[in-house]
């Protein structure tokens, strides 16, 4: 037999031999490739959760210890939003360790799992998208009115007045170069997330899906 045939003949076998098992041995091996790839979810929740804390340890410090007031203000606002994320992260993780302990059928357990995991990858891209421009525009915020405060308080120190309003090209430029600088921004930030997500739960999701599939088979 040569090797061409070899190949063909294993192929074969392997296309068929489904047909050799009864339901329940099916079942049984989806619920084992399920399983497997719950757990690939659940390790990816832990990593965020454990990332998120320590992150959040590093916002907390710098809202207590940053010199600049606006930066103070800034990283507190997101030591709130972190936790808030967090809080959110966990509870997609009790729901899914609930799920997989809840005496149901593999279907739809499947199921279950399939919406779950779908809505938070669409919320979390959405999350993340809206966060963006929220967060250019709030620092662009506390950075402008902390260099008014500078700039007021250097200008009485010193005697001099000096005028502190852009004119309209100035003002036109800088809403141009600000506009492009957040699209710019938001482009980068959208693939770089799909691809996180897609790296973190979108495979496993899919495997979820193909088990899905096979079972309706």
């Amino acid at each position: 037999m040569d090797l061409d045939q070899f190949k063909n003949e294993l192929k074969t076998k392997l296309a068929t031999d489904h047909t050799n098992r009864s339901d329940a041995d099916i079942e049984q091996l989806l619920k084992k490739k399920t399983s497997s790839y719950i757990d690939k979810i659940k390790k990816s929740l832990w990593f965020e959760i454990i990332i998120g804390f320590l992150l959040n340890f590093g916002f907390v410090f710098a809202a207590f210890d940053a010199s600049m007031r606006s930066m103070r203000i800034y990283f507190g606002v997101f030591s709130v939003l972190m936790y808030l994320f967090l809080f959110f992260l966990i509870y997609l993780l009790l729901r899914t360790n609930k799920i997989k302990t809840t005496d149901q059928t593999i279907k739809t357990n499947l199921e279950s799992y399939i919406k779950l995991i779908e809505e938070f990858v669409k919320r979390y891209l959405q999350f993340t998208m809206a966060l963006i421009p929220f967060c250019l525009i709030f620092a662009g915020y506390l950075g402008y009115f902390d260099g008014q405060s500078d700039l007021i308080s250097n200008t009485y120190k010193s005697g001099y007045h000096f005028g502190t309003k852009m004119n309209g090209l100035q003002f036109s430029v800088f809403i141009i170069c600000f506009t492009i600088f957040i699209s710019l921004g938001a482009y980068g930030m959208y693939y770089f997330t799909k691809w996180y997500l897609k790296k973190l739960y979108g495979n496993y999701l899919n495997d979820l899906k193909i088990c899905m599939a096979e079972l309706q088979n």
